[in-house]
């Protein structure tokens, strides 16, 4: 039997009554092969009292056993009897054969011969093909099995993608796509249909220092803030990053960058610096910072702060 027509959230469920460590991120397909391998390890089926889920399985499982040797068994007796059917008219040619020969050769008038031919004549002549059986099948292009073919593998791509997508690490990444292209990507690279196909319109600093400040507070500290407080570590220790701490962490850092105003002061101040050749690499930091910090408000706006809401609240529907 197979679990395809099983719901995720079914099979996990029975992933942890049969105490097998099955983590949510995985797929669908990856879940029902390790639960169907797990059984099929078993010495004897469980007990359909405490699994009555499983009661579908053992039957189809069953069903295909007795199919099996039935379809062995049919192979069995119908290689026996074209066997028995070759004997049999290997043994009614060679009788014929010698008494059709020896009345022929009665009949025949004394002295007379038959002619010879050319030695592969010859030696063609007493090839014995009584033995040889015609195939048992033909070739045939079934094309409503091939449709059937193609229909299943599409659904089952289809289920594989909704498996793929409908999980929060999954849902993290879109996320995050969506504001590296809005941040940095639309407006700071330049794409073209002939070689290089990627072109930096900026300078590379300004792209590595966009690039690093929105690790940071997009990505780095909120995933710091979830992995030290997670309150989901005890019932699933397989995910090191409580997801609901980390879109909250996010939407509040988010917020907190929408009301930091860089100095301009302090940029006056490392302008002249520049100038003379003495800023230190400390004042170049701060300097790209307040710069990312400008992109940021400019670019961004409130869009991290809803993604992070957005995310929390997938969180409480999930968990």
């Amino acid at each position: 039997m197979s679990f395809k027509t099983w719901k995720k959230i079914e099979l996990l469920d029975l992933a942890d009554k049969l105490d097998l460590h099955a983590s949510q991120a995985s797929t669908k397909a990856v879940i029902a092969n390790a639960i169907d391998k797990h059984l099929r390890q078993l010495d004897g089926p469980l007990d359909l009292n405490e699994f009555p889920e499983l009661a579908t399985y053992y039957e189809d499982a069953e069903r295909v056993a007795l199919e099996a040797e039935a379809a062995h068994s049919d192979a069995s007796e119908t290689s026996a009897v074209s066997d028995g059917t070759t004997s049999e008219g290997t043994s009614d040619g060679t009788s014929d054969g010698t008494s059709e020969g020896t009345s022929s050769e009665d009949e025949s008038e004394p002295g007379h011969k038959m002619p010879r031919g050319t030695p592969f004549q010859n030696w063609f002549s007493q090839l014995d093909f009584s033995r040889v059986t015609p195939a048992r099948g033909s070739f045939a292009f079934k094309f409503n099995e091939f449709l059937q073919d193609v229909q299943s593998r599409t659904i089952e791509a289809n289920e594989n993608v909704q498996d793929a997508l409908s999980t929060i690490p999954a849902v993290d990444v879109v996320f995050l796509a969506i504001e590296a292209y809005v941040y940095v990507i639309s407006k700071h690279l330049e794409f073209s249909a002939a070689s290089p196909f990627v072109a930096i319109g900026s300078s590379w600093r300004e792209v590595s220092a966009l690039l690093g400040f929105w690790s940071v507070w997009s990505l780095i500290t909120p995933a710091l803030v979830g992995y030290y407080i997670n309150f989901i570590r005890y019932d699933l220790p397989d995910v090191p990053v409580d997801p609901m701490v980390f879109h909250i962490s996010k939407a509040l850092f988010a917020l907190l960058l929408a009301q930091w105003q860089p100095s301009f002061s302090d940029e006056a101040a490392y302008a002249v610096k520049d100038v003379a050749g003495s800023a230190t690499f400390m004042d170049s930091v701060a300097h790209w910072s307040r710069f990312a910090l400008a992109e940021w408000k400019q670019q961004l706006g409130l869009l991290p702060f809803i993604l992070g809401c957005a995310g929390s609240a997938l969180c409480l529907y999930v968990l």
